[in-house]
């Protein structure tokens, strides 16, 4: 199978980039370095940014970034004028990246499970990280004292997406019940049903 169909098989035809939140993202926030952790073959982050370290565990994703066809598609379509950047590590993101520094801008997050814990030594201070709350990463975040929410966003269409820092205090509200702890969070690999559901949420690290 060509690699890039992979990439079109799992976003470009169901329509799923997330183009859009990364160019908001980019547009709202300085960022220079990304991390994405359980990114599989999700390269559309590499359109607007020019420097992106991917990780995966999935077996065989690295053959996806070694084909230039990759490369080649990435110079192709990118939003920015430098040579793009980007790397893959084929690994388990709970598993130590020893040559991985704490000078990433941004942690991306979806879809993978507790991501913004297992990486947030790599994630500067000051630094975002960019969840949804399918696994839970985002209801690990809200009682992380490392982490403060600073805005949400939500999705109209793969290009089309909105961030906004308005009334925070009305989301990560649970409907039912105190919120769970870390532990009971870990056990359920469940987001919490919160009273106020975007399509995901904006942290910043607030410790070193």
């Amino acid at each position: 199978m060509e690699p890039l169909s992979l990439y079109r098989k799992h976003h470009l035809d169901k329509d799923h980039t997330s183009i859009g939140l990364f160019r908001a993202l980019k547009e709202q926030f300085r960022i220079g370095r990304v991390f994405y952790p359980g990114s599989h073959v999700h390269i559309t982050p590499s359109l607007v940014f020019p420097d992106v370290v991917y990780a995966d565990s999935f077996r065989n994703t690295h053959t996806f970034f070694e084909d230039p066809a990759v490369a080649e598609y990435i110079a192709q379509h990118k939003e920015y004028t430098e040579p793009a950047r980007f790397r893959f590590l084929q690994q388990d993101y709970t598993r130590p990246f020893v040559e991985l520094k704490q000078d990433f801008d941004l942690v991306l997050s979806q879809y993978a499970g507790f991501v913004g814990q297992a990486v947030k030594g790599y994630l500067k201070p000051g630094g975002l990280l960019v969840c949804n709350n399918s696994h839970g990463d985002a209801s690990m975040a809200a009682i992380d004292p490392d982490y403060e929410l600073i805005g949400v966003y939500r999705r109209y269409a793969d290009d089309r997406f909105s961030i906004s820092s308005k009334e925070l205090d009305t989301y990560l509200i649970p409907k039912k019940g105190p919120h769970p702890t870390k532990d009971e969070l870990l056990r359920s690999m469940k987001g919490v049903a919160y009273t106020k559901s975007p399509s995901g949420y904006i942290f910043r690290k607030i410790q070193g």
